[in-house]
């Protein structure tokens, strides 16, 4: 990361919530003893959210209902980020994403060899 000029990064990722989300996954008690959970066992409605963020803040957003797939984040991509994407090493040519698995494949890199 260090080869690359702050101006030319934008960091994406994406987050989502239903109704579970503040519920803890595990618990503690004395030993012998059970842990009690009370707590939202339905999903309810899932609202997922993803931006797109560069030293001068957050470039482009978008929020979906239910989860994101790998239609939309192509969707968001295109029309959303790289339309503000410079080719390398112009402003806002490296996109850093996680390792999620809707930022792999071939459409993914194919679209931003087709931006520059």
């Amino acid at each position: 990361m260090a080869q690359y000029v702050p101006d030319e990064l934008v960091f994406m990722d994406e987050t989502s919530k239903d109704e579970r989300t503040l519920c803890r996954q595990c618990g503690h008690a004395k030993e012998s003893r059970r842990v009690n959970m009370k707590g939202v066992f339905i999903r309810g409605r899932r609202l997922t959210a993803i931006a797109a963020m560069s030293c001068e803040g957050i470039i482009a957003g978008h929020i979906v209902e239910g989860s994101l797939h790998c239609e939309g984040f192509l969707h968001f991509l295109e029309h959303s980020v790289l339309l503000q994407c410079e080719a390398y090493p112009g402003k806002h040519s490296v996109l850093v994403m996680d390792n999620a698995c809707i930022h792999h494949g071939a459409q993914v890199y194919d679209l931003a060899e087709r931006f520059g």
